[in-house]
């Protein structure tokens, strides 16, 4: 019994040894992962053709303006933490936050004006005027794929760091002055509303 007891410890002193050496992994998240993301914050930043910011009152005569779109992400349930051991290149790595993407669909983004646009009433719909593209050399797409495309997981793990651009053309015909607001609205009624500072575009 006394060896069978000494074996034991001499077991136990050997798998804290590898443990610390790192040639053992093990587990470091000691907590559940937040895995999903949701959408906390919506920012917005106008420019002309050549990126130029467009502030309130400014004035251009850009055949096109952008608004470039990024959000504040936030996480659900508690996030995890560290292990108290840091191996080598063979120890785990805890999961990334938000690894399942968005934990509740966006069901569409919309733009309008404030006031009229090429014939279109202060509120209503720009999509006829609007493409989108996602980093800066994405392929561009119609602004009504845009709810789509945030949906994707690929979105959320590869670009959502990236700027969202809408391209917004021709100048205004009927109405210089031009303020535009954005609606990101979710599959459960929640939103998200920016507006861009008023602009002359003439």
């Amino acid at each position: 019994m006394p060896v069978f007891i000494a074996m034991k410890a001499v077991l136990f002193r050997s798998l804290l040894l590898l443990v610390f050496l790192g040639v053992l992994p093990v587990a470091c998240c000691l907590q559940a992962t937040r895995e999903y993301a949701y959408l906390k914050e919506l920012f917005l930043e106008l420019a002309d053709a050549a990126g130029t910011p467009l502030t309130s009152g400014a004035r251009t005569s850009a055949n096109e303006v952008r608004l470039t779109l990024q959000f504040r992400l936030d996480y659900v349930a508690r996030g995890a933490i560290g292990a108290p051991f840091t191996g080598s290149a063979q120890a785990f790595q805890c999961a990334e936050e938000g690894q399942k993407g968005l934990k509740t669909a966006v069901a569409a983004v919309g733009l309008t004006s404030t006031g009229l646009f090429n014939g279109q009433a202060a509120g209503q719909p720009l999509n006829a005027f609007v493409r989108c593209t996602i980093g800066r050399n994405g392929p561009d797409f119609p602004l009504a794929q845009l709810a789509d495309s945030l949906n994707t997981k690929k979105w959320y793990l590869d670009r959502r760091f990236e700027p969202i651009v809408l391209r917004i053309s021709p100048k205004p015909a009927d109405n210089a002055r031009q303020q535009f607001q954005v609606r990101v609205r979710t599959v459960d009624a929640q939103q998200l509303t920016q507006t861009t500072p008023a602009i002359v575009w003439d």
